[in-house]
Order: C-alpha cells, then structure tokens, then sequence
C-alpha cells in the first residue's frame, strides 16, 4: 500500500478540524454581542459601603445562559465577574447562589455557587493593583 495515497486523508481531518473549533468559538462569540443579545436584570444586592451588585441574565445560543455581576459604585459600573453554563446550573431551589461583603481594606468580594460547576470568587481588586494599570472591564456609566 502507497502511503502517498493515504496522506491527503489523514491531512484534511487534521487541517479542518482545528478550523471548525476556530468557526464554533467565533460563532458562540458573535452570539453573545451585547447589541444582539442585551442582558436583563435579575437581582440586586446593596453593599453596606453603599455600592451595590446587579446580577445580570442572558441566554444568547441554545440552553446556554450567562450571568454576569456588576458592581456598582461611586457612578462608575466594573464587571467583577461572567458564568456561562446550561439553564439547570443557574436553579436556586439545586443550590445556585451568590454572596458578598466588603473587605476590611474595602474591597468588594464575592461568591457565586454553581451546582456542578463549584464555586468562584470574584473581587473587585485594590486600589494598589489597579495603580498604573487599564482597567479593560470597566463599563461605562448608565
């Protein structure tokens, strides 16, 4: 057997495949374009420095729902942290929740539990580590 005759499909497997994974991605990406596919608020939750945390929802492709968390303060809107997972991870009565407080250096920080995702921590970060650096998950004020 010529072994020649067998490379044009071994390669074609190999060459689309990573293509494919590029097209779903780009394609998952597209559908979550916030013009396309605005999210909707589902809860807020005041902070005892006066900032608060809205809790956002979305569901852009398929079962697929997003859940976003935006702190709130002093007029400007940071995005502390997004979960993507299938509807079922977001049921409260299965053991979805989230948390948060204020540090003692005032840090916002909080919990998000996703039944069989476990759970996450996001925190807005110190004044000290956002010194000289863009804030890129910054939004603008509503």
């Amino acid at each position: 057997m010529d072994i020649r005759r067998l490379l044009p499909w071994v390669a074609l497997p190999a060459a689309l495949g990573p293509l494919g994974i590029f097209a779903f991605i780009l394609t998952s990406e597209v559908a979550h374009d916030e013009d396309d596919c605005p999210p909707e608020r589902v809860s807020i939750r005041k902070l005892p420095d006066g900032s608060h945390i809205e809790e956002q929802a979305r569901n852009c492709v398929g079962d697929i729902h997003e859940r976003r968390f935006l702190l709130h303060r002093d007029g400007e809107t940071q995005l502390l942290g997004r979960r993507r997972f299938e509807a079922s991870a977001f049921r409260e009565a299965d053991g979805y929740g989230w948390d948060a407080g204020v540090s003692d250096a005032g840090e916002v920080q909080m919990y998000v539990t996703t039944p069989g995702h476990g759970g996450v921590a996001f925190r807005e970060g110190t004044p000290e580590e956002h010194e000289g650096h863009p804030q890129p998950l910054r939004l603008k004020a509503e």
